[in-house]
Formats: structure tokens, C-alpha cells, sequence
């Protein structure tokens, strides 16, 4: 199995593969308006009951496309090893660690039958900001706050100084 696998637009019917891509601009662009890759996952994740190693995989391809967020051999061996051996909240919680976005795990709570995960991330000269989650689920709550923090950095990677766009 490869990454290629788990691509999402390989399973969309071909009405909603075109609605997926979004309307073309002149040069190639896409129009800021349509989903991408990262938004329809997070979309996603919000629909399961629980996380499966095939939202674990797409969300790897889907970070490892994004521009100045991994570095090197990415993901790591030791990723490989913790999803071969099905431990998809370790798996998850290192995917948090492995990144250029230097993600820390603040909280993670249990209340009324939701786990909730919050991830500080602290761009370059800018203060900290926490990216939360919620789900039934712990490692779909621990890689929601993962994909929301994934979009901030992307957010302020495109804004050119390191800040979020106010």
C-alpha cells in the first residue's frame, strides 16, 4: 500500500470529484473559495465514529502536500512502526511532535462522552495560539486539533510573516 492509496478523490463519485477541485482560475489557480485537500478531511473526521488508519494515512498525504510543514524523512519510521501496530492515538500524537510547525499538546479532557484535545502552536514572532477539537473519539479529537493547527500555520506561512492574518 502507498499514500496514494488513501487519496480521498479516488473515492468521490465524478460529480462531487469536480465540485471537490473547485473552479479553475486563469494560470492554473484554484478559486479561494473551493475545498481543498485539508478542509474536505477535516470535514470529514467530524462524520466518523472513529478513527481508522485510512483517515490517518489521507491526513499524512494531505500534510505532507502542504508547503514548509515537514522536513526530511517524513513520516518517520518510528510512525510507521506505531501504525503497523494499530496504536493510532500514539501514532497520531507523534504525527503532532514530527512536524516544522512545533506543536505542542496542551489538554486533553473526557467530559460527557467527548474528548476534547487542544494544541499550542507558537509561530515565529507571533504569540501562541491554541487550536482546539472536539470528538467521541481521542485520536480523532487529537487529529482534528492537528489539522485545524496544520490550517494556522498554512494561514500564516501565505500572510509572509510568520503571523495569522488579522
Amino acid at each position: 500500500m502507498s499514500l496514494q492509496d488513501f487519496n480521498i478523490n479516488r473515492h468521490l463519485p465524478g460529480a462531487l470529484r469536480e465540485v471537490d477541485a473547485g473552479p479553475e482560475l486563469t494560470g492554473g489557480e484554484r478559486a479561494p473559495e473551493a475545498l481543498d485537500a485539508l478542509d474536505a478531511l477535516m470535514l470529514r473526521l467530524t462524520g466518523v465514529r472513529r478513527l481508522r488508519e485510512h483517515h490517518v494515512w489521507e491526513a499524512v498525504r494531505v500534510i505532507a502536500d502542504l508547503p514548509d510543514l515537514t522536513a526530511g524523512e517524513w513520516p518517520s519510521r518510528r510512525f510507521r512502526e506505531l501504525m503497523a501496530a494499530d496504536a493510532l492515538v500514539d501514532a497520531v500524537i507523534h504525527l503532532t511532535s514530527a512536524t516544522e510547525a512545533k506543536l505542542c499538546l496542551r489538554t486533553l479532557s473526557h467530559e460527557f462522552g467527548l474528548w476534547t484535545c487542544a494544541l499550542r502552536y507558537q509561530p515565529t514572532g507571533a504569540g501562541r495560539i491554541t487550536f482546539k477539537a472536539r470528538h467521541a473519539d481521542l485520536a480523532a479529537a487529537i487529529l482534528g486539533a492537528f489539522l485545524r493547527s496544520c490550517r494556522g500555520h498554512q494561514l500564516a506561512a501565505a500572510a509572509g510573516r510568520g503571523q495569522l492574518p488579522t
